[in-house]
């Protein structure tokens, strides 16, 4: 079977190369640092959005269309969960991320993200968790909901990842649901990353707890639509990946109480090809540690910490929707100093996570699929 070399120039320059045979994810890639195989693991999914390692090493994956499945840990057989979520499955809404807590070998909780659905087809992002009983969902309980009053028949601009620091505070995001100027606005939850306790309370330390009128959940502002969270696996910040409009799709630090500054800044325009505005830096707003410009529609982020790819450990792997990809950021001292893409996938790469061994499994569409990255 013939091989087919192909040079890609972007900023940066990867050589790989792939293997045709009788299942066509599969193949061997050549990167800077190492090679690697793409296999098949999981199919039959319309969009997989989410997955989350439960302590076994089978995977939980969300699909967008609703459904939650368990695949196991050779990814021959997935069941689907039974649960009782009824989403709002439009444009960019259903069933979104999906995490485990760290104590889920005694508490066995997951947490769900998903476009909650109201009177006359109104929606709004909403955060759950229940007790994953075998292939069922027990004690579902809503730990997190906007108000009534926010939610609309705007079906963009959800979010939403969620992610546990080591403190074992729950974060998560909600984009700006198409209404900008609500991500510069703190009485309102859209266009921020939010910060709870994982039964839903609300911590009295974060920035706005105590300021009359404001969200008290939210962490960080000025956050467009973060489809990406992620823990540095030495320093141990959050790390957060956002979609830009045309240009501008930003990778940030999270700190809390800053203002990341959309849309009063930003490098992106409107898809129409119009300014959003003047400016790309301004006084008590962050910049992003990197901006992808022209857009490549980042999505899930996730950091290697693991041994099968030793010679990327540390780095940030990140999803492209638009362009197809994976990339492999290299970070030092919280700067971007170099990025490759590692990995072609011939359809839009939705999330990426690490797995049991260290192994690489990335969410694909079109179909719905996980693929697995082993080295060569």
């Amino acid at each position: 079977m013939p091989k087919i070399f192909a040079k890609i120039i972007f900023t940066f320059t990867v050589l790989f190369s792939q293997n045709i045979g009788d299942d066509w994810d599969q193949g061997s890639y050549d990167t800077q640092l190492l090679s690697f195989q793409v296999n098949t693991f999981s199919t039959g999914y319309d969009i997989p959005w989410g997955m989350a390692f439960l302590p076994n090493g089978e995977l939980l994956v969300t699909d967008i269309s609703g459904s939650l499945w368990r695949v196991s840990k050779n990814g021959r057989e997935k069941r689907q969960i039974g649960n009782s979520l009824v989403v709002y499955y439009k444009g960019q809404g259903g069933l979104l991320d999906v995490q485990v807590h760290p104590d889920f070998e005694r508490n066995h909780l997951i947490y769900l993200c998903y476009s909650d659905i109201q009177r006359k087809n109104l929606s709004h992002t909403t955060v759950a968790r229940a007790v994953l009983n075998d292939h069922s969902l027990e004690d579902f309980q809503i730990i997190y909901k906007a108000p009534e009053q926010l939610f609309t028949k705007i079906s963009r601009h959800f979010g939403s990842r969620i992610v546990f620091d080591d403190a074992g505070y729950l974060y998560f995001s909600i984009g700006d649901r198409g209404v900008r100027e609500q991500a510069q606005d703190i009485t309102l939850p859209n266009g921020k990353i939010h910060r709870i306790h994982d039964d839903g309370s609300i911590p009295e330390d974060n920035p706005f707890y105590y300021q009359k009128s404001a969200a008290r959940t939210i962490w960080t502002y000025g956050n467009r639509n973060p489809q990406g969270l992620a823990i540095h696996p030495i320093t141990r910040n959050i790390w957060e990946s956002e979609h830009g409009p045309r240009g501008g799709d930003e990778l940030n630090i999270i700190h809390k109480g800053h203002n990341y500054g959309w849309p009063v800044i930003t490098y992106g325009i409107n898809y129409i090809g119009t300014k959003i505005t003047d400016f790309t830096h301004k006084e008590g707003m962050d910049q992003p540690v990197w901006h992808w410009t022209p857009s490549i529609a980042v999505c899930g982020i996730q950091f290697y910490s693991g041994k099968a790819f030793r010679p990327w450990q540390n780095n940030l792997l990140a999803a492209s929707l638009k362009f197809e990809r994976l990339h492999r950021v290299v970070i030092e001292n919280g700067e971007k100093v170099d990025e490759e893409i590692i990995f072609n996938a011939g359809s839009r790469v939705r999330d990426v996570e690490v797995g049991p061994g260290g192994l690489i499994y990335v969410a694909l569409e079109d179909p719905g699929r996980i693929v697995r990255l082993s080295p060569l």
